[in-house]
Parts: C-alpha cells; structure tokens; sequence
C-alpha cells in the first residue's frame, strides 16, 4: 500500500486534495461506500469494520499516513485508531458533525433533514450551495456523478456518525482548520485536538481552506 491513504469529503472528489498530498497517495472517496453502511435510516454500529473491509485496511496493510478531510476525516481517525499510523492528519475535522446534549458545537440535526429533502428535489441547487460555502468552484459537469442515495446517505451518516467520547491515541494527531469554516466551526476541531492531545494549526481561509495556499505538511 501507498505510504499515505486520504479520505476525501462529501460530495467532492478527494482528488481535490492532491495539491497537499501530492500524486503517490492513495485517494478515497468516501461517498460510493455510504449505502452500504446504512440498514435503512440508521447507521450500522460496525460501520468503521465496514469500511476499513472496503478499503482493505488490515493489521498486515497499515500506511504510514492516514489523512482525512471533513466527513473523511471521521473514517481516517477510525482508521487509525484501529490500526496506528506513524501519522494521522485531519483537515476541517470535528468528532460530531451535529450537536449532542455534551457537545455544542455541531450543526442543528434540522439543517441535516432540510438538505436531505433539497436534494431530493434539486440536487444541483444544494451541491452549488455547498460548494460556494466550502470554499469551491462548482462545475456540474466536473463534479463526479454521486446518486442522491449516495449523497443522501452521506448526510445522514453526518447526522448519525459521532466519535465521542474522546481519548488520546498512541500518536498525536495532527489538525488543520480554517478560520473562516462555514461548514465546520473551527472551535470544534479545536475542541477535537484538545482532547486527543493533538497538534494544531489554524489557516486562513474556509472549509477548503487547502485549495488556494500551499499547507507544509507536518
């Protein structure tokens, strides 16, 4: 396996993070395997074995790096927190992406539910939206051609996915976040690296804060 896997976000190919990584990663999207861990509505309580079968994640086939941008960043944390990296590296992450009764800084579970009936109804509208708010230039017909089930699914897995409580790992994770994140507030990730005895850095910029200034890389 490639030294560094990098889980990409939701709704965006994670080619778009090719300019930090670089061409000899490994780029996953996350949003092809969202149906599958759904039983319906509901989350599956072993989505991350799930996942790490789909990604031939073993203890025999661990990277050196693992990386994760915004919704990824849930599936590289999980990942690593099974397998131990040397480093594990997450962009614009948060460890729930809705607020919980012990975590305030999280979107309103309605948000989640209004973009779900958008999409249903225009799926072009709500991806433009939530690409200008990201900080990206949308394109239809560059955007990869996801199924709204898969981008569905990926909301609700936002909804539903939650990494609390939290605990340090055997590695420091390493945080980048950018100031002006209008879909991720950056004191959640702050939040994030305080309690995983993490290591971060704060940019300039919103939620692709990567896209438009080179990131060195820790």
């Amino acid at each position: 396996m490639s030294k560094t896997i990098v889980f990409g976000g939701w709704a965006v190919s994670p080619d778009v993070l090719k300019n930090v990584f670089g061409d000899d990663a490994i780029y996953i999207d996350i949003n092809r395997i969202m149906p599958k861990l759904f039983d319906g509505d509901q989350l599956k309580n072993d989505w991350t074995n799930i996942a790490a079968t789909e990604y031939l994640l073993t203890n025999e086939n661990i990277p050196s790096t693992i990386a994760g941008w915004s919704t990824g960043a849930f599936f590289a944390y999980t990942a690593a927190r099974e397998y131990h990296p040397e480093r594990l590296i997450l962009f614009s992450a948060t460890p729930s992406f809705c607020r919980k009764d012990d975590f305030h800084m999280g979107t309103r579970p309605s948000v989640i539910d209004q973009m779900i009936g958008a999409l249903r109804d225009d799926k072009d509208t709500v991806l433009r939206s939530f690409y200008k708010r990201s900080g990206l230039c949308y394109d239809s017909s560059a955007v990869p051609n996801y199924t709204t089930a898969e981008l569905i699914c990926g909301l609700m897995f936002l909804k539903q996915a939650c990494l609390l409580p939290l605990a340090p790992l055997p590695i420091r994770p390493i945080f980048y976040h950018g100031t002006e994140d209008q879909i991720i507030p950056i004191s959640a990730s702050r939040y994030f690296s305080e309690q995983t005895n993490g290591e971060r850095t704060d940019i300039d910029g919103g939620h692709a804060f990567f896209i438009d200034r080179e990131v060195d890389i820790r």
